[in-house]
């Protein structure tokens, strides 16, 4: 176990897993350098949309992985793809998830998209999950689209499977939508694979990325408290 070091994410007492010792070995199991998030070639995850689900263009501009730093603006988010199930629903097999689902410039269903990254074995995020479940009425209320990735499986290093994901949606039945990221093959450039949980919270309106860090919390008041903060911030107008 590690102790958090957040970047935009300090107003949360957090703490993060460790899945090794010296932080050298890749979310892949491999060795060496941490996957770099290239997109994958999985023909599924290829299907993503490229548009919002009302047939707007997903953004191209300032694309990148830096969050907001004070009044200065962060990177908007790359259209990662994925297979996985919306709003954890199993029953119709793995989907093709892309960011663009999310996006949703007018703020209608979503104003703010949260990202929580997560491994099998990590305990912390089992208890974050834990934590979530029950606030999906309350997020929803507050239109935040808050979604779960599954990196590693149930051995630190290795990468998740989709009987890894079955097996996690099944025991916590988060009614989120999970996205299969195996080794961190996406959201790898945002964390040290060494540490799980990753959190980031993500502008729905524009793709901006707000707010970027590792660790947990197991307070519910802490997370509505977080995501009030950067709503009440998209209501404002002030992220313009």
């Amino acid at each position: 176990m590690k102790i958090a070091s957040l970047s935009a994410l300090a107003v949360l007492a957090l703490v993060a897993c460790s899945s090794n010792t010296t932080g050298t070995t890749g979310g892949n199991g491999t060795g060496g350098d941490q996957d770099k998030g290239l997109l994958g070639d999985d023909t599924a995850a290829a299907a993503a949309p490229d548009k919002n689900p009302d047939g707007v263009a997903y953004p191209t501009d300032n694309i990148g992985t830096n969050p907001r730093s004070g009044d200065r603006p962060g990177n908007k988010m790359v259209n990662y793809k994925f297979v996985g199930y919306p709003d954890g629903d199993i029953s119709k097999g793995l989907q093709p998830i892309s960011m663009a689902t999310l996006f949703d410039p007018s703020g209608a269903k979503y104003k703010l998209i949260h990202i929580q990254a997560s491994g099998s074995w990590c305990v912390y995020c089992q208890e974050e999950t834990k934590t979530i479940v029950p606030l999906r009425q309350k997020l929803q209320d507050r239109k935040v689209a808050w979604i779960i990735s599954l990196a590693e499986g149930k051995t630190p290093g290795t990468a998740a499977t989709s009987a890894d994901l079955d097996r996690w949606v099944g025991q916590f039945k988060a009614p989120y939508t999970h996205l299969l990221d195996p080794a961190n093959k996406n959201f790898g450039p945002f964390y040290d694979a060494a540490a799980l949980p990753w959190n980031a919270n993500v502008n729905a309106k524009t793709m901006e990325i707000l707010s970027s860090g590792v660790g947990a919390t197991t307070e519910e008041a802490k997370i509505l408290e977080d995501v009030d903060g950067w709503l009440a911030k998209i209501d404002s107008g002030s992220l313009q």
